[in-house]
């Protein structure tokens, strides 16, 4: 008995404290996961708020760039504004990238609307709603004398029976930014591009970036765990309507999918007996410390895949937005600095998207060129003032002179520059620390060309990689690419431009010894020269 006591007093001097540690830990770390788990929870309202406002914000950009291609048009200008010719205006106002197409005055009384099959029924309504958007738009009246183009673009948001309208809107006026800025008085007429935000396409937005079941209602939302609502306002800061989304609850999973694995090896240390109880609790300590380690392995793994994969899957707008947000929440310097990283490789790629633009646009043939008499003198010295900053950052010595003969050329002035400025560029990266020197010249025949010669002190291009460097994404080889980095677009670009004016692009060049790009451009006829 005095035994069976004494084993039993023992069991109970030290199993009964083992048995409280083990209760205390259970109890501390319940309360650790559970605060854990509701810090998740709200990082997650956060960012997905982040990330639904970023890809509502892509969606109106890109209205916003398609409503600068048919606002900024000449063209376009000349047949609504200076002269209102209704058949142009039926025969070109339209989209296959957007529901509905407006001109509006800035009374707002409607000159023109268009709407796509799919939200043709609802087109009074529509219109009525994007036309009260507009006219309650913010500085309306000011776009017009916007300092850039990009400035003359205002988007709103607005709701028509209980969708969502994602609404760009500018003011015609000429392409060429002086004209504009005169014009700028006068009275205007909007170009209007509306895009209905179906449920369909709400629900495709929100898998794009993960959030799941996201819809809009016109009204405010009641308080619901289930869901995140994001308010939405318009450009004026009037309620449009409410974004919300299924709520993932991250933390509440996670706590309940490890909390009981817890639970369960501490509940099973207490009733280990007294003998193995200092193995016991060793063994546990280390588990605990590899559980953690990997925790925190899993965690960093999952913040790369997640990166990563919205690098590759996501819109660009989202990736942006997660990486500031990440960059404004945390402090760690090092963690700061990654971010930056990727915002910095975020408008990389925002420079290839703009490429590829270009690049699609020029495969389906929709660039439209507006050819005129550009004084050659005047072409050199303004792709000189603008390839001066990045030459100097490059320690490159560029030049520029044009033939006096060389007097005059006929072609788009903006595609004329931004071949320009790609082969110019080009050169640029390729011979940092050397000479780069732009000439144009006269070239003589049947039908004259004023040549525009780069020539640059760089590394060169063997005979057998020339053929490489015009195709689209195409590269000399993966040595340069790697080396000097690059999309691959701008020649090709630059060539395609080239051919649309009636000229060409051509190269010469050797390894080690530099290159000489030749971008030859019809000059004008006597008629045209008269003309202008």
């Amino acid at each position: 008995m005095n035994a069976k006591s004494a084993a039993r007093n023992a069991w109970i001097g030290v199993g009964a404290p083992i048995l409280g540690l083990v209760l205390v830990t259970i109890v501390l770390a319940t309360a650790t996961f559970a605060g854990f788990s509701r810090e998740q929870d709200r990082g997650f309202e956060r960012s997905s708020s982040r990330l639904a406002g970023s890809a509502l914000d892509g969606r109106a950009r890109a209205m916003s760039s398609v409503t600068l291609d048919y606002a900024n048009w000449t063209e376009a200008y000349n047949a609504v504004s200076v002269a209102w010719r209704p058949d142009w205006v039926e025969n070109n106002i339209y989209s296959n990238v957007a529901d509905g197409m407006l001109l509006v005055r800035g009374n707002g009384s409607v000159r023109y609307a268009w709407f796509g099959d799919g939200v043709a029924s609802q087109s009074d309504d529509i219109q009525a709603a994007a036309v009260r958007a507009i006219v309650a738009t913010p500085g309306l009246r000011n776009l017009a004398a916007a300092p850039t183009p990009a400035e003359t673009v205002a988007r709103t948001l607005t709701n028509a029976n209980g969708q969502l309208l994602v609404i760009a809107v500018s003011p015609f006026s000429p392409e060429d930014d002086a004209d504009r800025i005169v014009q700028a008085a006068a009275p205007q007429t909007y170009m209007v591009i509306v895009d209905v935000l179906t449920a369909d396409e709400l629900s495709e937005m929100g898998a794009a970036v993960d959030l799941q079941g996201l819809t809009f209602s016109p009204a405010p939302l009641l308080a619901d765990e289930a869901l995140v609502a994001l308010p939405v306002t318009s450009a004026g800061g009037h309620p449009v309507g409410t974004l919300s989304w299924r709520h993932a609850h991250p933390g509440a999973v996670a706590f309940q999918a490890r909390i009981w694995p817890v639970v369960f090896g501490l509940a099973l240390i207490g009733a280990l007996t007294i003998l193995i109880a200092r193995m016991l609790v060793s063994r546990q300590i280390a588990v605990m410390a590899r559980a953690s380690s990997a925790i925190e392995s899993s965690r960093e793994k999952s913040e790369f895949l997640a990166r990563v994969s919205h690098e590759l899957r996501t819109p660009l707008n989202a990736i942006i937005g997660y990486a500031e947000l990440v960059q404004e929440e945390t402090e760690a310097p090092s963690t700061r600095e990654d971010t930056g990283r990727i915002i910095s490789a975020a408008r990389h790629l925002t420079q290839l998207i703009n490429d590829i633009i270009d690049q699609s646009r020029i495969d389906a043939d929709r660039i439209k060129f507006n050819a005129e008499v550009l004084p050659v003198a005047g072409i050199v010295a303004e792709v000189q003032g603008l390839m001066r900053p990045i030459a100097k950052a490059a320690r490159v010595t560029l030049t520029a002179t044009s033939d006096p003969i060389a007097d005059y050329v006929f072609a788009d002035h903006v595609r004329l520059r931004q071949c320009l400025l790609n082969i110019a560029g080009n050169a640029v990266k390729f011979a940092p620390g050397g000479d780069v020197e732009l000439r144009a010249w006269r070239q003589a025949g049947d039908r004259p060309f004023v040549v525009f010669e780069v020539r640059d002190t760089g590394i060169g291009i063997g005979a057998d990689e020339v053929g490489n460097i015009f195709r689209p994404f195409g590269q000399a080889n993966a040595a340069i690419s790697k080396t000097y980095g690059g999309t691959g677009l701008g020649l090709s670009i630059a060539r395609d431009l080239a051919r649309g004016m009636g000229g060409d692009l051509t190269v010469v060049s050797a390894p080690g010894e530099g290159s000489t790009f030749s971008l030859s451009v019809p000059a004008p006829t006597a008629s045209a020269l008269k003309a202008a």
